[in-house]
């Protein structure tokens, strides 16, 4: 091999290098984009699963106080339970539920009727109607929001 060859050889290498590395880079660069994508789909996805349920039914109870359960029957904190005028769109008043599950909310005089809204970001809106009775078989409510966000 003469010194030329050797040379030539020598010039080309980094040429060779910075051209594999840009190669490198740029399958780098489509596998973030690539995944990029894949979790703003599934994000947009989960965000559009979310639905308000209601309740049309009045819940009956002797006080405004509850647990929330997941459906297996286990409690869930840090729900945002939220009073609101009789149309469900207005917000009276906001409580969270404890580590418990549990909620509370102080009676109005002459109040007998109360919307509540349960909100989580990992389950559906579910807006029910509590209507106050002195005989109502259970102190509180019990609700049961589904899986959604």
């Amino acid at each position: 091999m003469d010194a030329n060859a050797v040379y030539r050889d020598l010039t080309l290498w980094p040429l060779l290098v910075a051209s594999r590395t840009a190669l490198t880079n740029n399958r780098f660069m489509r596998r973030v984009i690539v995944i990029a994508f894949t979790c703003a789909f599934f994000v947009a996805s989960a965000q559009a699963v979310r639905e308000l349920i209601i309740i049309e039914e009045p819940q009956l109870a002797q006080r405004v106080e509850g647990i929330v359960l997941d459906p297996s029957g286990a409690p869930i904190p840090d729900m945002t339970v939220t009073d609101r005028t009789e149309n469900g769109v207005a917000v009276l008043r906001t409580a969270k539920t404890d580590s418990k599950g549990h909620f509370h909310f102080p009676s109005q005089r002459g109040k007998t009727v109360y919307c509540l809204r349960f909100d989580h970001p990992l389950w559906n809106p579910l807006q029910l109607t509590l209507k106050l009775d002195k005989h109502a078989p259970q102190r509180g409510i019990t609700a049961k929001p589904e899986i959604g966000g």
